[in-house]
C-alpha cells in the first residue's frame, strides 16, 4: 500500500514527463522542416530553456520528497514503549522489575502508569495525591535510567482502572503490557477476575504477575501449552519473539491424542521455532486436567520462567456466571507469570 510520501513524489511524476516530451516535439519538427533552418534553431532554443527549467524544478521536488522519506523512515523507526502498571504495593515494584527486564532485553523503553482510585490513598494524602504519585514515578523513573541505562516516562491519571490502562497502551502503541495482579478475587485491589476483564479487552498482549512470582532472571524455560483449538497458533509468534530475545528454550506441553487438529498445530508451531533456530521440547502430560492447569504444575516443577496462554475468544452464558477459565490460570498460587494473547482480527503481532 502506498504512504503518503509516495503519493506526493507521484505528484512530482509531471514535471518528470516534461523535461522529455519537448525533445520529442523538437525532434519531430527537425523532421519536417528541415529546410526552414532558422525556425528550427528557434525551436531548439526553446526547447532547451524549458528543459532546463523543468530538470531543475524536478531537482527540487526530488530533494523534498527525500526529505519526507527519510522523516516517515525515523517516525517509524522511534523506540517502542512497555506499558507497566504500578500501584506502589509490592506488587507493583515487582512490576516495574519485570517491565525493566523486558526493556533491557528487547531494547525498548518504559511507560510507568498509575491510575488514581481508592488504593491510591492509602499511600498518599487525598489532597495531595497526584502531586505525591507523580514525584514518586519521577524518582523511579531517574532510579532505572540510573542503574539499568532504560529511558522511562510516568504518566498518572484519575478514573477507572480497566479504561484507563487499555487507553493508555493503544495511545502510546504500547508494545507489551506489565500488570501485577493480587489474588484471584481480592475485593480492594486488581484481582485475577477483574483483569481478565481487562485483559480481554486489549488489541496488546499482558503479561502478568503476582506478589509471590519470582524475579525476572528465574528460569530459563517458556511453556507453551498447545491443544486443537486453531488459536493457539496466535501464541506462536510471541513465544518465538520472547524465547529469541530472552535466549529461552521452549518446552511444548500436550495431551496425549492422535487428534488431527493438535498435530497440525504443533507441526505449525515447531516449523515456526525450525526456522528461527530455536531450541524445544515436547511433553506430554496427563488426561484429565486442562492442558493451561497442567502447565502451570509442570512450569512450577521444572523452574521455568512463564507460560503462554490465550484468553477465551468468545464469552458464554456460564462465563458470566462462573468466570472465564484463565482468571484461574493468572492467578495460580504458584507465582508463574502467564503472558496472555488475546485472540483478535486485529491482534497485534510481534516483528521478530
Amino acid at each position: 500500500m502506498l504512504n503518503d510520501t509516495m503519493l506526493d513524489f507521484l505528484h512530482f511524476m509531471p514535471w518528470f514527463e516534461a523535461c522529455f516530451v519537448p525533445i520529442c516535439r523538437c525532434t519531430y519538427l527537425y523532421i519536417c522542416s528541415m529546410s526552414d533552418v532558422m525556425f528550427l534553431e528557434k525551436c531548439i532554443y526553446n526547447v532547451v530553456d524549458n528543459f532546463c527549467w523543468h530538470v531543475d524544478l524536478f531537482a527540487k521536488n526530488t530533494l523534498i520528497f527525500a526529505s519526507r522519506y527519510l522523516n516517515d523512515m525515523e517516525e517509524q523507526q522511534q523506540v517502542r514503549k512497555i506499558l507497566v502498571y504500578t500501584d506502589f504495593t509490592s506488587v507493583g515494584e515487582r512490576s516495574v522489575q519485570w517491565g525493566v527486564y523486558f526493556a533491557e532485553k528487547f531494547k525498548m523503553e518504559l511507560l510507568l502508569l498509575h491510575v488514581i482510585n481508592e488504593n491510591t490513598y492509602t499511600y498518599f494524602p487525598k489532597s495531595t495525591a497526584e502531586q505525591d504519585a507523580k514525584e514518586a514515578l519521577a524518582e523511579y523513573c531517574e532510579t532505572i535510567k540510573k542503574d539499568h541505562g532504560v529511558n522511562a516516562e510516568y504518566y498518572v491519571e484519575e478514573g477507572c482502572t480497566c479504561t484507563i490502562i487499555n487507553s493508555t497502551a493503544e495511545r502510546i502503541d504500547a508494545y507489551l503490557i506489565v500488570l501485577g495482579t493480587h489474588g484471584k478475587d481480592d475485593l480492594q485491589f486488581l484481582s485475577g477476575t477483574s483483569a481478565v476483564k481487562i485483559i480481554r479487552k486489549a488489541r496488546i498482549p499482558y503479561f502478568v504477575i503476582q506478589k509471590n512470582t519470582p524475579y525476572p532472571s528465574y528460569g530459563n524455560k517458556i511453556v507453551l501449552p498447545m491443544d486443537v483449538a486453531k488459536e493457539m497458533k496466535e501464541k506462536t509468534g510471541w513465544v518465538t519473539y520472547f524465547a529469541k530475545h530472552l535466549e529461552q528454550v521452549i518446552d511444548i506441553v500436550h495431551k496425549k491424542t492422535d487428534d488431527a487438529r493438535l498435530a497440525n498445530n504443533l507441526q505449525f508451531c515447531t516449523k515456526f521455532f525450525d526456522r528461527y533456530e530455536l531450541v524445544y521440547n515436547r511433553i506430554v502430560l496427563g488426561e484429565r486436567k486442562s492442558i493451561d492447569i497442567q502447565a502451570v504444575d509442570y512450569a512450577s516443577n521444572n523452574e521455568c520462567k512463564l507460560i503462554v496462554i490465550t484468553t477465551t475468544k468468545e464469552e458464554r452464558l456460564w462465563h458470566k456466571i462462573f468466570g472465564f477459565p484463565e482468571a484461574k490460570i493468572i492467578a495460580n498460587e504458584k507465582g508463574i507469570p502467564v503472558l496472555c494473547v488475546n485472540p483478535k482480527k486485529d491482534l497485534y503481532v510481534p516483528c521478530i
